[in-house]
């Protein structure tokens, strides 16, 4: 049985639709072995996460993770637990505090326009970043290409992930570990020495249409909400 884990998602505790425990179950659902609940600037989903799937008692592993925004652009950190710490903007500091933690980071979307993507720095600073997420399906698929050359061009370990906002995105495009035991320290394990690959698969047409309602319903609450 592969160990197939979505790596990137958001929930409501930052810009995301839905629960952290509504994520978890989806993901049991769809059979995945992990997921990650990777808010951004915060842990508090997965923390939220972790103690859902303690309650319910389901068969899956949630990894403590964060999309970190830093001053030159998002990245994921995993961690093999939720760290007291909050981790720094800067990428050279934040990979030094990875490091001490036990945690991973992992340049997001590097190449994605519109987006707080980080590839430019990425080009010149490589040993900043344990992986490189080569394939995300938000946005333009086209725009990955970059991240897998890039990825290659220095050996560096490649991912993918959903970066699901709403439920219908979520393991899309999870990441497939070359580990028998899904628990939290084998996967981060699995991605640092590079025994991962990640999955190309696009949105369905559907799924992209429930994203682009929900981002515009979204948006009008947020500038009714403005006006108040």
């Amino acid at each position: 049985m592969p160990c197939l884990a979505e790596l990137h998602s958001h929930s409501l505790v930052s810009d995301g639709k839905s629960t952290p425990e509504e994520i978890i179950l989806r993901a049991v659902y769809l059979g995945l072995s992990a997921i990650a609940v990777s808010d951004h600037n915060t842990f508090r989903g997965s923390a939220i996460a972790i103690e859902s799937a303690k309650k319910l008692d389901l068969n899956i592993t949630v990894i403590p993770a964060n999309e970190v925004r830093t001053i030159k652009g998002d990245v994921l950190v995993l961690c093999e637990k939720i760290p007291y710490e909050e981790p720094p903007r800067e990428p050279p500091l934040l990979h030094d505090w990875a490091s001490i933690n036990n945690c991973i980071t992992i340049a997001a979307h590097p190449f994605h326009v519109g987006r707080k993507s980080i590839g430019g720095y990425l080009k010149k600073y490589p040993n900043y970043f344990d992986a490189i997420e080569v394939w995300n399906p938000r946005g333009i698929p086209f725009l990955n290409k970059p991240a897998m050359k890039l990825a290659e061009k220095f050996s560096k370990p490649k991912t993918s992930g959903s970066d699901a906002h709403i439920i219908q995105e979520l393991g899309t495009s999870p990441t497939r570990l070359d580990t028998t035991d899904c628990d939290v320290y084998n996967i981060i394990n699995s991605i640092r020495k590079g025994k991962c690959s990640p999955t190309i698969n696009y949105m369905k047409i559907s799924t992209i249409f429930n994203v682009l309602k929900w981002s515009i319903n979204r948006r009008i609450k947020k500038n009714n909400s403005a006006l108040y």
